[in-house]
């Protein structure tokens, strides 16, 4: 059993079950609402889950599929595996692809899920597997629920950066929030781990588009800058923030994070084909000068970069000079 707080409501919620706010206002979403309602029927109809999504996905948005689907997903806490006993928070527990994998290892995990019907996609997909009763399911908005269990991980996987979309205030100020409401959540020894891409990843540097606007040549630069360019370009306030990995560092220092562990994930976080310690450092420049690369895609579509080749040579030379973590295209991070 979880407890927790919403509003002046006292909620006490037993794994297995469910409990939804009110209606709230946007929330982030990446299929129409009406496909993903569809994919839940076809689910609790009987249909297998993977086979839902791919009947829907696999010709018009194979992208999103692998998103929802691939067990890379997980690879993360599959190297880095919590506790058995662990108690999981997770946050912007989007289509359960952390969620699921806690509970079908036999994990306790609340998934905390703003929009309604990607929380009853997890709830389906775990009741087909008869896993629910290791989930604690809530539909609601993080900022709006205090909790009075304490978590031993907190993850926060593709969230961090989408926040203040959806928030009103300054948007850094925003994430520190977030990031000083989950450190007060956590055990004694316990930790967040944050999946997040780095700003001044080199793809980006070289002209990919970023994974949130879809446009290159904005979110690379410092927010001021970023924020200018984003305002000249479609005449909207750039709300979606992706950090270097010293400015990740300061953000985390200042809500109250003491220990944190850089790890590159290539090419992506969302994706990723290899996870590397980034203490020391030198571990990426050493995967470089080994000849290894992983190729890298648009983060917002998953086509193939077309300067691969650009990509490796730069690697190596950065890798030379003993900074390829500074421009590493995506990180993990532990904080604790």
């Amino acid at each position: 059993m979880i407890r927790f707080h919403h509003g002046l409501e006292a909620i006490s919620l037993q794994a297995g079950d469910l409990w939804a706010s009110a209606p709230a206002g946007a929330t982030y979403r990446d299929t129409p609402a009406e496909e993903l309602q569809s994919i839940v029927r076809d689910i609790e109809a009987g249909m297998p889950w993977r086979d839902a999504v791919a009947h829907r996905y696999a010709s018009g948005n194979p992208w999103l599929l692998q998103i929802v689907t691939s067990p890379a997903r997980d690879l993360f806490f599959r190297l880095f595996p919590p506790s058995p006993g662990a108690a999981i928070l997770d946050v912007g527990a989007g289509w359960g692809q952390l969620a699921l994998p806690f509970a079908r290892s036999g994990r306790s995990v609340t998934a905390l899920e703003p929009t309604p019907e990607r929380l009853a996609f997890i709830r389906a997909a775990a009741s087909q597997e008869g896993i629910a009763r290791q989930i604690h399911f809530i539909q609601a908005d993080s900022f709006d629920v205090e909790f009075a269990s304490r978590f031993d991980l907190v993850t926060c996987v593709g969230v961090l950066e989408w926040l203040p979309k959806f928030r009103a205030g300054e948007p850094r100020a925003v994430q520190a929030d977030f990031l000083r409401r989950v450190r007060r959540l956590l055990n004694p020894g316990g930790s967040l781990v944050v999946g997040i891409e780095n700003r001044l990843g080199l793809k980006y540097v070289l002209g990919a588009p970023d994974d949130h606007l879809g446009v290159p040549g904005i979110a690379v630069y410092d927010a001021g800058i970023a924020s200018r360019k984003w305002l000249a370009y479609g005449g909207q306030i750039l709300r979606s923030f992706t950090y270097t990995r010293f400015e990740l560092e300061q953000l985390l220092t200042e809500a109250g994070f003491r220990h944190l562990r850089f790890f590159a994930a290539l090419p992506d976080y969302k994706l990723p084909e290899r996870i590397l310690p980034l203490d020391p450092p030198s571990t990426l420049d050493e995967y470089y000068l080994q000849g290894n690369f992983a190729s890298e895609h648009d983060g917002s579509n998953g086509h193939p970069l077309p300067f691969q080749d650009e990509l490796r040579s730069h690697y190596l030379s950065l890798a030379q000079l003993g900074i390829s973590h500074a421009f590493a295209p995506s990180y993990f991070i532990t904080a604790s």
